[in-house]
């Protein structure tokens, strides 16, 4: 009965093999799915060859935690990378389409200007400054319009993700409570260690995270500069609410028990890449357009005012207007504001041109503008802007690049470790079937073995 029982384990062995590797081809396709390894050993016995057969001990998942550490970590910086790529190049789109071009809206406002320096008193040329000072007026809104979509998208945005962490958060704490289940019970789940991976390097492509695991088999996450998002079981909520500095903006905090943490641009992640984008970049930006339309109103309204209009006086209505809270989103011509009203003269002679002199110079007259660093006429400025985003979103363009090839490298590791390597497992299905065959064959030699013997009898 040796051989027999020998037989069947060898049977039993085969069959758990193939059913292993058939699982893992099944699952070679399954993102973060980790190949399977089934464990056995020799069983010990007497007889004369000193062995009884072969144990199924179990079933190995195969997982290098410091290569899937490694996967999270880039999946962090390809979510932040990839988002300050998306929203750089937006931006920088924005700025540089014809139609919102400052600076070409200054030369064709100036050019108009100047075409009015040789017949200062003629309806048509006075009509053909308003046209293009409202023009001019019109780029600016324009460009401010699309920073504030882009604000509304971004905020729409973070809500969606601190959504999605809270889902995620929940979704590891859950499974933390079933693997120490299962561990209890024996050999943790494999697919429940690989669903919680899984959860976790979309969690770290939102925001970066540090994770660590407990004897229990239950994993901790905090946020890289230590916040905690969860203790085994114990979650914690991130919750938005209107920004102390500006209550159009959201800002977040992280709930854990009685403890409440902000969650700031170092958050990293692409939930950190907005925070960063919407507080930096953006405002700049914001603030650039909103000083480029002020210094334009200003300066025009303050020379107009030293002049006086088609009629001998002084003006009173300004050129242009706006709600000094959105200056870019507000500007545009003061209504009621007729071309007779455009002061080019000082003296209130026929065919003066002293003050419109002083209105052509505004093109080479400098201004501060503290959100590019730099005192300078306003053409000059529109073009160092354009200058530095371009120079921002080719540099987000690399570290996207850079980023994805990070992770192509990291999961490249992992696969080599944890993938299913489809031809290796055709060899073992091959193997494990001639296994089963021969054990098969020992059964039946074994039969036959018994049935000579009860015959002989």
């Amino acid at each position: 009965m040796s051989l027999l029982n020998i037989g069947m384990s060898g049977l039993t062995a085969s069959m758990a093999a193939l059913n292993t590797t058939s699982n893992n081809v099944a699952n070679a396709a399954v993102p973060g799915y980790s190949r399977q390894q089934l464990l056995t050993s020799s069983v010990a016995g007497g007889g004369y060859g000193g062995g009884a057969g072969v144990n199924v001990d179990g079933i190995r998942r195969i997982s290098d935690q410091y290569q899937v550490a490694q996967l999270w970590n880039t999946s962090s910086g390809v979510g932040y990378a990839s988002t300050q790529q998306s929203y750089h190049s937006q931006v920088e789109t924005v700025f540089n389409t014809d139609g919102n071009n400052i600076s070409q809206g200054l030369d064709t406002l100036f050019a108009a200007l100047n075409a009015s320096m040789e017949k200062p008193n003629e309806t048509a040329y006075r009509q053909g400054v308003l046209n293009e000072a409202n023009a001019l007026s019109q780029r600016i809104n324009s460009i401010n319009d699309s920073l504030s979509a882009q604000t509304t998208q971004i905020e729409s945005q973070m809500g969606a993700s601190v959504n999605e962490i809270n889902t995620q958060i929940e979704t590891i704490a859950r499974l933390n409570s079933e693997i120490q289940s299962s561990a209890n019970n024996g050999t943790p789940s494999a697919s429940l260690l690989d669903s919680r991976d899984a959860a976790i390097d979309d969690l770290a492509n939102i925001i970066d995270i540090r994770v660590t695991e407990e004897s229990n088999g239950m994993v901790n996450i905090s946020l890289s500069q230590g916040q905690p998002l969860l203790a085994g079981t114990t979650k914690s909520t991130l919750v938005t609410s209107p920004s102390t500095s500006n209550p159009t903006l959201k800002q977040i905090n992280i709930q854990f028990g009685q403890s409440s943490f902000p969650v700031d641009k170092n958050t990293g992640g692409s939930l950190g890449a907005l925070l960063d984008y919407r507080d930096n970049d953006l405002a700049d930006s914001i603030t650039f357009v909103n000083e480029m339309a002020k210094n334009l109103a200003d300066e025009f309204n303050r020379t107009l005012k030293n002049g006086t209009d088609l009629n001998g006086a002084t003006p009173k209505l300004d050129l242009f207007s706006y709600d000094p809270s959105n200056p870019a989103g507000t500007l545009g011509l003061t209504s009621g504001f007729t071309s007779d009203m455009l002061a080019f003269g000082q003296n209130s002679t026929p065919g003066d041109n002293s003050n419109l002199r002083d209105l052509v110079e505004i093109a080479n007259t400098n201004f501060t503008f503290g959100s590019i660093n730099a005192t300078t006429s306003m053409g000059d400025a529109f073009a160092a802007k354009i200058g530095q985003l371009g120079s921002t979103a080719r540099q987000a363009n690399l570290n996207a690049d850079t980023s994805t090839q990070l992770q192509m490298n990291a999961q490249s590791q992992w696969s080599s470790t944890s993938g299913v390597n489809l031809d290796e497992e055709g060899v073992n299905l091959i193997k494990y079937q001639q296994q089963y065959q021969a054990n098969a064959k020992i059964i039946s030699t074994a039969d036959q073995l018994f049935q000579t013997l009860l015959n002989s009898i």
